[in-house]
């Protein structure tokens, strides 16, 4: 995870986790990209059951929430979550949702059906998110309900059946996502802002490697992350000298050399900066 923000990170997380099914509702204090793998022989479905002011981020593509996605068990995680966006992430083991898929007669839900990874879903979801705000709600409140021996073969014989009845068949529901037309230039300009992380680069520094102009290199960013590229370069550069702090033994380094390995040369500007991102010094990061 890596916060697009120069504040504390937080995240609310709340989950409700069986054998076959696991809940996991996320709030986020500030935009934060997530990066990984996905667990084996777990389908994973990602949504939205809150409003948002600005859309998910999903492989360079933009998802609302009249989406479902995630689903694609050969695709890795690869998201970017606005500030103060509630997401819902609902696992569910694969031989589990095979059977539900069985018993309600959807064949098409196979692997061609999976690759998909998006669906559009305005009118199914509603009913889907009244569900899962209700076991939200459960959570938040303590619910003793949620102790109660039966629950989780409530869940299986509720949801299960609710998700496998919303999902599209695999002519339907096929709404072009919106892809980002700068995003292969976004990707060269992070690919080479990590490759040059203790140099002094500039906007026209970036521009001029890439072949690119100012305006559209910024547009770029900005419909990525929120931000210009320069302020990205910034995170990334605070994120290596937390990962380095925290790794290193003090005896054999100093805050100082090991923010310049980065590009920090001012310990005054980049001690403001680090303590506005991480909420603490980096001596106090160094020390613990």
């Amino acid at each position: 995870m890596t916060p697009l923000s120069l504040r504390p990170f937080c995240c609310d997380s709340m989950a409700l986790t069986f054998e076959t099914v696991r809940f996991s509702f996320n709030r986020l204090s500030c935009a934060v990209r997530m990066i990984g793998g996905k667990t084996p022989n777990y389908l994973c479905f990602v949504c939205l059951p809150q409003n948002m002011s600005r859309p998910v981020i999903s492989h360079r593509r933009s998802i609302t929430r009249d989406y479902l996605y995630g689903f694609d068990l050969n695709r890795s995680v690869d998201q970017i979550f606005p500030a103060d966006t509630t997401h819902c992430a609902v696992s569910i083991r694969q031989d589990v949702f095979a059977a539900c898929a069985e018993a309600l007669d959807r064949p098409d839900l196979n692997a061609q059906f999976f690759a998909l990874n998006y669906l559009y879903m305005p009118e199914s979801l509603p009913p889907l998110y009244a569900y899962l705000n209700q076991l939200y709600e459960l959570l938040r409140q303590k619910s003793m309900l949620l102790k109660q021996p039966n629950f989780q073969q409530l869940i299986l014989q509720d949801f299960l059946p609710l998700l496998v009845s919303a999902l599209p068949q695999q002519n339907q529901g096929k709404s072009s996502v919106k892809t980002y037309q700068r995003s292969h230039l976004v990707k060269q300009a992070e690919d080479y802002m990590l490759s040059h992380l203790a140099q002094p680069l500039t906007l026209a520094d970036l521009c001029q490697a890439l072949g690119t102009s100012s305006r559209t290199l910024s547009y770029g960013f900005q419909e990525m992350f929120g931000m210009s590229p320069i302020a990205y370069l910034k995170v990334l550069r605070l994120q290596g000298v937390y990962r380095a702090l925290k790794v290193t033994e003090p005896t054999n380094q100093t805050i100082a050399n090991i923010a310049s390995r980065f590009g920090f040369w001012s310990l005054g500007h980049f001690t403001q900066d680090y303590k506005q991102m991480f909420g603490e010094l980096p001596s106090e990061t160094f020390k613990r």
